[in-house]
């Protein structure tokens, strides 16, 4: 159990918990005690942690002090301080870095994040195929960046930034720019070439973008109009991210070429390149590619990957169908799938798929419809006394597109290889979300509410496939150092106060996917900036979080 020790209670606190919660790490509160004849100021010690600094060194016993947003000291019996929370042998940890997140809608609808910085997450990094910005010219949005009861209000990426700072936000927020975002705003969803002038024009959006401050730029090269995009476009962007001290993300095409063409792009951009999901991207092959990866590593091409700790994926309905249908973006779409000669050329294409690859009674419908939510599309085609890719494209006219899948393509001695590569470490691939916020995304997937608790549980303390060390390094210090935030991923001092106190024996992920919706177990306290967001296991709805910009960020003129 966890208690807190109010050594100076604020006065304006009047006695509430939450309230003294919220004061901590905020300049400003009154009572405070500054130490002196040489010790450390600070506002808060946490007592009797188990550091797991992030570094995978073995975990030691310290205490923890933090001033302001700042942790100011670790070590045995630190001096009193302002207030005190009595950890009890907690284990303390860096706030966990989610290197692939999909939240720039959950953000908006509801800044708090609540099933991300329930399971420890601090930072949210966002952007992959699509970004928040730019939404320019021919670009539409998409219900996975905006949809109702958001109006957008900004067309660049500096520009959500500023929406979020003005609202606030719980976790901090990193984003890359997608360059099927840049893609769509100068040429739209058509398959074709860029022109010189088109490469120009998008060189320059990403450009501008990585100047308000994102980090990279991401492609996701399985979806539309990412997917028409070439090798040589896609070096030119990268190059443009490298001059920024920026670096290359990409959900890779599938196989080895894939592999082959990110490594190449990083290669002749100079761009660092980070892998998405590479659990589910190298499919049943994970030692190959981990062999392809150490190979371009030992060449001097910096690859690094981020793995999700389950067997399904969660991405668009419409993602089921070939890249011919999707050309032209949702509109043209919708007219092949009601065009009789289009429709029967792609029912029978489906068949013929699943006839070679069966998949359809292990891909299951995440959609607004409760009628529909969680059927396989074997299941739905049955109810509607049709087949299943009748079914489909139905279901997909009647929603006009939208709506999402989750399909179980992996496996679990692919899953663990991943997890157990040096070169990876942890994203979500999930959404910040609270329990019954439904979204464009239908059901979620669980790895939105249980991704991190999940390695810890599972793959630390059931399996021994990871010490609880190099688990955390994976969380904080390996995605830190991809992204080049000096300041976080590491319990030292003079480090940001983004710190996690959780309890090793008890720390498991709830979420399963029939109750994707269920907050984690055995997370005590997280602090975000010095302020605490979950305070003994309960969120405390603080907003501390702050929009971190990139290494190319150039503030606007006059600001």
């Amino acid at each position: 159990m966890i208690e807190l020790a109010l050594a100076a209670r604020p006065r304006n606190s009047g006695g509430s918990l939450l309230a003294v919660i919220a004061c901590l790490g905020l300049a400003g509160c009154e009572g405070r005690t500054t130490l002196t004849g040489g010790a450390v100021a600070a506002d808060l010690v946490i007592r009797d942690v188990r550091v797991v600094d992030g570094t995978g060194s073995p975990w030691y016993r310290a205490d923890v002090a933090i001033s302001g947003d700042t942790i100011t000291a670790i070590g045995p019996d630190l001096p009193e301080a302002a207030e005190t929370l009595e950890a009890n042998g907690l284990a303390a940890s860096p706030g966990f870095i989610d290197m692939h997140a999909h939240s720039e809608y959950g953000l908006i609808v509801d800044p708090r994040a609540l099933s991300k910085v329930a399971q420890g997450v601090t930072t949210e990094v966002l952007g992959e195929h699509l970004s928040a910005g730019p939404v320019l010219g021919p670009a539409v949005d998409d219900p996975m960046m905006v949809a109702p009861p958001i109006e957008r209000d900004w067309t660049t990426l500096g520009g959500y930034f500023d929406r979020l700072e003005a609202a606030g936000v719980g976790p901090n927020v990193v984003s890359y720019v997608g360059s099927g975002q840049v893609r769509a705003s100068v040429i739209g969803y058509e398959e074709r070439a860029a022109t010189e002038a088109e490469l120009e024009a998008m060189e320059a959006l990403v450009a501008q973008a990585m100047e308000e401050g994102a980090f990279a730029v991401a492609s996701g090269l399985a979806y539309i109009p990412n997917a028409f995009a070439s090798t040589e476009e896609l070096i030119r962007l990268a190059r443009v991210a490298a001059g920024y001290g920026g670096f290359y993300v990409s959900h890779l095409r599938s196989g080895f070429d894939g592999l082959r063409e990110g490594i190449e792009i990083a290669r002749e951009s100079g761009a660092p390149l980070e892998i998405h999901h590479l659990n589910s991207t190298s499919s049943a092959r994970i030692a190959e590619y981990a062999e392809l990866i150490r190979e371009a590593r030992a060449s001097g091409v910096e690859v690094t990957g981020n793995v999700y700790p389950y067997i399904a994926g969660w991405t668009y309905l419409r993602s089921l169908l070939p890249r011919w249908a999707q050309e032209g973006g949702v509109p043209r779409m919708l007219e092949r799938l009601t065009d009789p000669a289009d429709r029967a050329r792609l029912l029978e294409g489906l068949r013929a798929g699943e006839a070679e690859r069966p998949r359809w009674g292990r891909t299951f419908v995440s959609s607004f419809r409760d009628a529909v939510d969680g059927l396989s599309i074997t299941d739905l085609g049955a109810e509607r006394g049709t087949s299943p890719e009748e079914g489909l494209l139905d279901l997909l006219v009647e929603q006009e597109g939208e709506g999402f899948q989750i399909s179980f393509g992996n496996t679990e001695p692919n899953l663990r290889q991943a997890l157990a590569q040096p070169f990876t470490h942890i994203g979500s691939d999930g959404s910040a979300l609270a329990a019954g916020m439904r979204t464009p995304m239908g059901k979620p997937h669980p790895r939105s509410f249980g991704t991190y608790p999940r390695v810890l549980a599972r793959y630390v303390r059931e399996e021994g496939l990871l010490t609880l060390e190099e688990a955390i390094r994976k969380m904080t210090s390996a995605p830190a150092n991809r992204l080049g935030l000096t300041d976080r991923g590491v319990l030292r001092p003079w480090m940001r106060a983004d710190i996690v106190l959780f309890d090793p024996e008890r720390v498991r992920d709830e979420a399963t996917f029939e109750e994707p919706e269920r907050y984690p177990s055995g997370i005590e306290w997280v602090f975000v900036n010095g302020v605490a967001v979950i305070a003994q296991g309960e969120p405390t709805d603080e907003l501390p979080g702050r929009v971190l910009r990139g290494p190319g960020f150039r503030p606007a003129t006059g600001s």
